[in-house]
């Protein structure tokens, strides 16, 4: 199963995109929007309406094509179930960006095993749980919801399970006049890990 829609992706589903700034659901999209990305954005909420002016399908089942990539911001709880959805729908690639599982102790842990199982039964790389999401400058892709812009284009490509690491060495390299070509969250690594991502980091 391959990667490469993680950092190429046609069509990006946002599901749990949010109106409102203070959630999650809302940077994630305005990150992705503002970075320029020339694929399709879908943002899905089982309200509807609108977000900054896009249409909001209510479901993963509603979204047309091209999408192949699955940004995933629902409690963990919900998570098995979103990823059945990405299954169905025939999305083959997520991103996870809820906590909740083993880093919590043994009833997280279980879930995360449901959860690995249900997207090896439906062959869907994960990225995460518990991580802040990608970048490339290149693409450009910013699937994140750390504060923007999105850093200059640039030639240092960039892993961490931490989250919050990422978000201080993104500061730092501001201050200090370098950039990323690409920059990844790994989280709990509960599928993708460094060893996946290492030839296209390098590339």
């Amino acid at each position: 199963m391959t990667i490469q829609p993680f950092f190429s992706p046609r069509g990006v589903a946002i599901v749990g995109a949010s109106a409102d700034p203070m959630k999650l659901g809302y940077g994630v999209a305005r990150n992705l929007i503002q970075s320029q990305y020339t694929g399709a954005v879908h943002l899905v909420n089982p309200k509807g309406g609108t977000i900054m002016g896009r249409a909001v399908s209510t479901s993963l089942a509603a979204v047309p094509d091209p999408v192949d990539l699955a940004v995933l911001i629902v409690p963990a709880g919900a998570m098995c179930a979103a990823l059945a959805d990405c299954g169905t729908r025939g999305i083959r690639a997520a991103i996870i960006m809820a906590g909740g599982f083993r880093e919590i102790g043994p009833e997280g842990a279980a879930l995360e095993d449901e959860m690995l199982r249900i997207a090896r039964e439906n062959s869907i790389r994960i990225l995460g749980p518990n991580c802040i999401g990608l970048l490339d400058t290149h693409y450009p892709l910013d699937i994140t919801f750390l504060p923007p812009p999105l850093p200059a284009p640039g030639d240092i490509g960039f892993l961490s399970h931490s989250g919050a690491f990422c978000a201080a060495v993104i500061d730092w390299s501001r201050q200090q006049g370098f950039s990323f070509s690409r920059l990844v969250s790994l989280g709990n690594q509960t599928d993708i890990t460094e060893t996946d991502l290492l030839a296209i980091m390098a590339a």
